[in-house]
Formats: C-alpha cells, sequence, structure tokens
C-alpha cells in the first residue's frame, strides 16, 4: 500500500531495527517518568530540587545525559518513521482506512507518528532553552515555566500520552502481556505521571509569585 521505501526490505534487519526501536523507545519513556520524578522534587522545595540538580552536575550526570538521550532520540525518530509515508497519497490511505475500520490501535499508530514529529520539534526546543539556562536550578525554571507554561503543558500531554502508548504497543507486538490489563496499567501510570507534572508547574508558579 505504500509507496515510499523504508529502510530495509530484508526481514532479518528489519527485525533488528524493530528491536532497536523497541529499545530505544522504552529507554525514552524510562527517562520521560524518571524526569518527571526529578521535576517534581520542587515539591519539596528548592533546596532539594537545586540539590539534585547539582548533585547530577557535579557527577556529570547531566552532561553526559543530555547528549545521550538525543542520540537515542534521534535513532528512535529515525528508525520508528521509517513505516511512515511521506507522500499525500499515502497519507489519505492510512486516514480513510482507519475511519473505515475504527480500530483503536490504528488511530494510536496515527496518534504515535502526529505526537512524534511534534516532540522533535518541541524536544528540541526545550533542550535549546535548557542548554542556553545552564545550570538548571528552580529560580531559572521558575521564570522559564511562569514565560512558557503553555509550551510546557502541550509538551507534557504529547510527550506523557506518546511514551505510554509506545510501551503498550511494545509490549503487545511482542505478546508480553495481555492488551487490557497492561492497557489500565499505562493509563493510571500516565495520568498519575501527567498529576505530577501539572503539581509542579502549579508549585513553580507559587515560587514566582513569591519572588
Amino acid at each position: 500500500m505504500l509507496s515510499q521505501r523504508i529502510l530495509t526490505r530484508n526481514p532479518k534487519v528489519d527485525a533488528y531495527l524493530d528491536a532497536v526501536e523497541m529499545i530505544t523507545g522504552l529507554s525514552l519513556a524510562g527517562f520521560l517518568w524518571a524526569h518527571m520524578l526529578f521535576v517534581f522534587t520542587i515539591v519539596l522545595g528548592q533546596e532539594a530540587f537545586d540539590g539534585l540538580s547539582e548533585f547530577f552536575d557535579i557527577y556529570l550526570l547531566s552532561y553526559i545525559g543530555v547528549p545521550v538521550i538525543i542520540v537515542i532520540g534521534l535513532i528512535h525518530f529515525v528508525v520508528a518513521g521509517r513505516r511512515i509515508p511521506t507522500n499525500i497519497k499515502d497519507q489519505k490511505i492510512i486516514w480513510q482506512h482507519a475511519k473505515l475500520i475504527r480500530h483503536t490501535d490504528t488511530w494510536t499508530w496515527i496518534f504515535q507518528a502526529i505526537s512524534g514529529m511534534a516532540i522533535l520539534i518541541l524536544g528540541a526546543l526545550h533542550i535549546w532553552t535548557i542548554t542556553t539556562g545552564w545550570p538548571i536550578r528552580a529560580d531559572v525554571a521558575t521564570e522559564r515555566i511562569q514565560a512558557f507554561w503553555w509550551f510546557y503543558l502541550i509538551l507534557l500531554a504529547l510527550g506523557e500520552f506518546h511514551a505510554s502508548i509506545g510501551v503498550y504497543r511494545v509490549f503487545v507486538k511482542w505478546g508480553w502481556f495481555p492488551r487490557k490489563p497492561i492497557n489500565y496499567v499505562l493509563k493510571v501510570v500516565t495520568l498519575t505521571i501527567i498529576t505530577l507534572g501539572l503539581v509542579a508547574m502549579w508549585v513553580f508558579f507559587k515560587l514566582g509569585g513569591a519572588a
């Protein structure tokens, strides 16, 4: 159905690429969840947030981690995007089929494709703002979130839902867990992480108002 060329037509190589897509996707999802837990430390106070940030800086974890995540993200984007149609004709066909069969997993695949492109752009902007405002401290983060709260709301929602759906698709594709139980668990995880993010944003706003 799709006329665009994918990276390979060799089933064995394609299976390896699927494995790379799975590993990089799970790594990014784990990073997003861990990152949100780090941001949530602002609830414990500015000292806790800054202390953890300083710990990452002293042991070079942030200086190593950021480039590693960028590389993993780019690899995941290339490998996961190899099956996404690049011309309008094929895109229309997929859209028509999705509306015709009304299958949830088909719509989640479409959401993954669209949100993945958006996250690539938004994530690049986020990394750029962090690197230009280094080191990461509570006062700097407060100013950034106060000024661009709408940006971080969009990134939070897209990132967490993209990660959750991606993990769901991996578990179902490889037959690790039944659909319904893993779907329920991931919904709980996603809502929990988003709630943590919203609470953290609220605390940052309070800090900005008290400044």
